[in-house]
């Protein structure tokens, strides 16, 4: 009868699990802890914190960030869909909060046998830190090998276009290559900010070809921004605005500037141009516009 009990709360616990990583639950890997440590009590106990998370007030450059945020992974320009790694990630995610080590070793063994990418590193670093260090182990060397062919597809494109700067495919794929290596976490920051470089200066040329693009304009004001190259950043911000002028996105991209920089004025013309234009809003632009005309800007 108890055994029963334990697998419907399992059941219930994975079901609660996989709606959170859903709607993006802050603490995530806590709440796993939590509901997999705990039997019975574990489960009410995350979901009572799960709704005294959502009632606390945000600060503003907290709530903000989130705000801007919200299609981050979608605005990126070389987003793609991995299947396999979205079929990964759920057996992954199990195999760190089975208890019996041995289940749990070939469980990791099995996802790791499949094609790796640096979208599974969160994860795998979790594993990293596994009390067992057989599991550790292994995620280290999952680790190391997505480094090594993150870093082997940014040579192989690096010579390539050293020797045709001007062929466009070669471009773009140094710079995913690029921003896949940088969005991995894996380097110090002397390391990031030389990749960084590059990668900027990469987004620059692309934006004096056909593939120029809102997306790539985005990006560049992103680059330069986490560069510390503010007045760089603006200057994109300002003239991805005079290219697009009835993009969301440009508007949105430019207030990010504006409020990093702390320019009150700049900021609040801004706010008041999104909304006397005639661009059809998303959900995100119109809660960012809610947000600052609630709170006066």
């Amino acid at each position: 009868m108890v055994e029963w009990g334990l697998a419907a709360y399992y059941l219930l616990a994975l079901i609660y699990l996989l709606l959170s990583a859903k709607r993006g639950l802050r603490d995530f890997r806590y709440t796993v802890l939590l509901v997999a440590g705990l039997p019975v009590f574990g489960l009410p106990l995350a979901i009572i914190q799960d709704f005294a998370a959502r009632g606390e007030a945000a600060s503003d450059e907290e709530r903000f960030r989130e705000l801007m945020n919200a299609r981050a992974a979608s605005d990126r320009i070389f987003q793609r869909v991995n299947v396999g790694r979205e079929v990964n990630l759920l057996p992954l995610e199990e195999a760190l909060i089975v208890n019996e080590t041995g289940t749990r070793r070939r469980l990791l063994l099995d996802v790791l046998k499949e094609d790796m990418d640096e979208k599974m590193i969160p994860l795998l670093e979790q594993a990293m830190s596994n009390e067992d260090t057989e599991t550790s182990h292994y995620a280290v060397t999952a680790v190391m090998e997505i480094k090594r062919k993150l870093l082997l597809d940014i040579q192989k494109y690096s010579v390539r276009y050293e020797a045709d700067k001007t062929h466009l495919p070669t471009q773009l794929a140094y710079a995913e290559a690029i921003q896949r290596y940088l969005n991995s976490g894996f380097m110090d920051k002397r390391t990031q900010t030389g990749y960084r470089m590059t990668y900027v200066r990469l987004l620059k040329e692309l934006l004096r070809t056909e593939a120029a693009s809102e997306a790539l304009y985005a990006d560049v004001v992103r680059a330069q921004m986490a560069l510390g190259h503010y007045d760089e950043a603006l200057r994109y911000a300002k003239r991805f605005l005079e290219q697009y002028e009835t993009s969301e996105d440009a508007y949105l991209v430019l207030l990010d500037v504006y409020y990093t920089l702390q320019l009150k004025e700049p900021f609040e013309e801004t706010l008041e141009a999104l909304k006397a234009s005639k661009i059809s809003v998303s959900n995100k632009g119109l809660n960012v516009i809610r947000y600052w005309s609630a709170k006066g800007a």
